[in-house]
């Protein structure tokens, strides 16, 4: 953005940059998110209200969301875990389908939905049972790769094997899948070669015990990072003594743009939190909510603010400049805050019930697209 800005100011100086400028000038931060019973919501944040709502085929749940490259699609894991739907979201035709189910075999995605970097493939994971007369049998699960291009019946082109548990995934700019399992796995879609990126069931980090994690929100797209969070014990003595130990909050974390890997202790544990995400452009500050919205210094290990909110929210969200926090999740509003000082600035309503445990994608697109003629 930086230098997209700078490349523009010395066309414009230079008498040849008009053009460029009026581009720049014309995109602004849009939202998508799901809410029951089968709604697909875009919202100007420059605005702060519905630029329009889709319909959806069948119901939204869990309403995970992940957007194509050039933020034209938003496709979307519902239909009751069962089913992916791409919708073009600047006129709200559905252009991708995809039933994971056939013949007596029924297979449920836990909030595993990524896309290519070339926006050509989908990715999920099925977890498939048979269904018998007098018993169900539970398949392998399994990593499946589906052509966008193949419209409103999809079958998977790919498939490969993949340990259990595995929910959130998203896309490198490697073209690598990061998904949250046991450990946080790298998936080379092409081959379906399979790596430990962080050891974190199986790894052993001297001093601490096992990291409990809780993730179904596949955010952190705005600071291009997989983030998931885990709170932790740290022990004060070999015994393991409570008198003795601590207790943390952290993250593990890959770079979508680089591949590295991180796992960081960023405050003590003090409240439940659902999720949390780098502040962009400002590596060191690490947002999180569930009931409280809060700011912390990672490197410190301490909370910079804290606020109690009027209500939960699940999903965290930024503007595209850090300036701006979006949270959403459960009921059907977005509360918006300034990043800096957590000063609420305003509530976003949407017609249609509770979001529950849908993602908020925030991207940035030329108006002249998005805009409602």
């Amino acid at each position: 953005m930086l230098m997209r800005w700078m490349f523009t100011a010395a066309l414009a100086l230079s008498g040849i940059g008009g053009s460029l400028q009026v581009a720049a000038a014309d995109e602004r931060d849009y939202m998508v998110v799901v809410n029951r019973p089968n709604n697909l919501h875009v919202i100007d944040l420059a605005k702060e209200q519905l630029e329009r709502s889709c319909t959806l085929p069948g119901d939204s749940a869990p309403g995970t969301v992940a957007m194509s490259p050039d933020n034209r699609i938003a496709y979307v894991l519902a239909g009751r875990f069962g089913k992916i739907w791409g919708v073009d979201i600047s006129n709200c035709e559905l252009t991708f389908s995809a039933e994971l189910s056939y013949d007596n075999v029924r297979v449920k995605s836990l909030a595993s939905l990524a896309v290519s970097p070339d926006g050509k493939e989908i990715y999920t994971i099925h977890n498939p049972t048979r269904i018998m007369n007098d018993h169900y049998k539970v398949l392998d699960s399994q990593f499946a790769v589906y052509h966008a291009g193949d419209g409103l019946d999809a079958k998977p082109q790919r498939l490969y094997p993949v340990p259990r548990q595995i929910n959130i995934m998203q896309t490198g700019d490697n073209g690598m899948v990061y998904m949250s399992g046991a450990d946080v796995y790298a998936m080379d879609p092409k081959s379906g070669d399979l790596s430990v990126a962080i050891a974190s069931r199986s790894g052993v980090r001297p001093g601490y015990g096992q990291p409990d994690i809780l993730t179904v929100w596949p955010i952190g797209r705005v600071s291009n990072e997989f983030i998931r969070m885990y709170s932790v014990a740290k022990y004060g003595d070999v015994e393991k003594s409570p008198e003795a130990t601590e207790y943390f909050w952290g993250y593990e974390r890959v770079d979508l743009t680089t591949g590295e890997t991180a796992v960081e202790d960023f405050a003590p544990l003090e409240q439940v939190l659902f999720t949390g995400m780098h502040r962009p452009g400002h590596p060191n500050e690490f947002y999180a909510v569930l009931t409280q919205l809060k700011r912390h210094d990672v490197k410190a290990k301490k909370v910079i603010k804290s606020i109690d909110l009027e209500r939960t929210y699940y999903c965290i969200n930024f503007s595209t400049d850090g300036s701006k926090l979006y949270l959403a999740g459960t009921y059907n509003d977005i509360a918006v805050y300034n990043a800096e000082t957590l000063e609420k600035l305003g509530n976003i309503h949407l017609p249609g019930g509770d979001m529950s445990m849908a993602t908020s994608q925030v991207f940035s697109a030329p108006v002249s697209r998005l805009a409602s003629n």
